[in-house]
């Protein structure tokens, strides 16, 4: 058998402040947590590729720091002769931040449409990959295709990594189908055992028919939550296992391990009060219910209420081992602001 680990949309260096003025928990060490622990299992199961979707980091401007420790971790991993392929993506606009630590031979970069080649276990495998085409992938992807696939040999297992929406992806309460940015299904290759991507959050696994071929779309979704959209998602990443039969390399099992995450909580307000006495008894309440790691999203569109949520306020009623957060107000006409 033959093991991938393929996991996408780390997001490293959320709430990661390099000098913070205020003594709080934050969830930076979260999101580092379960990067490690995906690369731990690699090793400890024996894994003969690791594959990433993408969104490495938050944004594409990131402190040094944070490049330095990411990247630190990554060349340790390096160094245990596992190969590791990475597709930039849109947070990082397509292009993941330089470092010498990224010149290891074990570290692949889609820097531009190719294909890496790798012999493993009696197969050849070749990866074909591209950075996030961030506006109207539907338009460009049969020309990066087929750039990316120019003068390939025919190999045993053969994938495609991208960090796109795909057509039937979904997200909480929304099934991406159309549009200039969502790559149609009857545009992906007839030819391949699996499409990686990343990009969506929220882990899947689905299918499309092509030539009498039923390939798997298979996105990681995040290690961890994002959004409160996201709140009751499991976070993790998947195994793809491959097997030889008398008719080549199959895809035998894609496995999904489930990360561990703090719980997330949208917490409204939504009782009019000018009494920060009552306010401060109400909040101490609320918090008091959930769990004591919880990573809380607090609402109040109440102007009269929510002048009165100070940061002094609300760093005195929190718990140190909870990590909370004002969301802004809603405007119908102009969204969050």
């Amino acid at each position: 058998m033959l093991k991938i680990v393929f996991f996408a949309d780390t997001h490293l260096g959320v709430d990661y402040p390099i000098k913070p003025k205020v003594d709080r928990r934050r969830r930076g060490e979260d999101f580092f947590n379960n990067y490690k622990k995906v690369l731990d299992y690699a090793i400890e199961s024996k894994a003969d590729l690791v594959v990433h979707g993408g969104d490495f980091f938050f944004r594409s401007k990131v402190p040094a720091s944070i490049v330095d420790k990411a990247y630190d971790i990554l060349y340790d991993f390096a160094e245990n002769e596992i190969p590791f392929v990475i597709v930039p993506g849109n947070h990082e606009r397509s292009v993941l931040p330089s470092s010498i630590l990224m010149n290891h031979k074990n570290i692949y970069i889609f820097d531009e449409p190719s294909t890496f080649f790798f012999k493993k276990k009696n197969a050849v495998i070749g990866i074909t990959g591209f950075p996030n085409i961030r506006n109207g992938i539907r338009l460009q992807f049969e020309q990066i295709f087929t750039e990316a696939i120019e003068g390939n040999p025919d190999v045993d297992i053969k994938l495609l990594l991208m960090h796109q929406a795909i057509q039937e992806s979904k997200i909480e309460g929304y099934t991406f189908r159309y549009g200039i940015d969502v790559l149609p299904l009857e545009m992906l290759p007839a030819d391949y055992q699996a499409i990686l991507s990343g990009h969506i959050h929220k882990a899947q696994v689905f299918y499309y028919e092509k030539k009498e071929n039923r390939i798997p779309v298979i996105y990681p979704g995040s290690t961890e939550r994002t959004s409160v959209v996201e709140m009751v998602e499991e976070k993790g990443f998947y195994e793809i296992i491959f097997e030889e039969s008398e008719t080549g390399w199959k895809l035998l099992e894609t496995k999904f391990h489930i990360l561990p995450t703090r719980p997330m909580v949208r917490l409204d307000i939504t009782r009019l009060t000018e009494d920060e006495r009552v306010l401060r008894n109400l909040l101490e309440a609320e918090l008091s219910k959930l769990d004591k790691d919880s990573v809380v999203r607090l609402r109040c569109e109440i102007p009269e209420t929510r002048k009165l949520l100070k940061a002094e306020l609300l760093r005195e009623l929190t718990p140190k081992t909870m990590t909370l957060t004002l969301a802004p107000v809603y405007q119908k006409r102009k969204g969050w602001i």
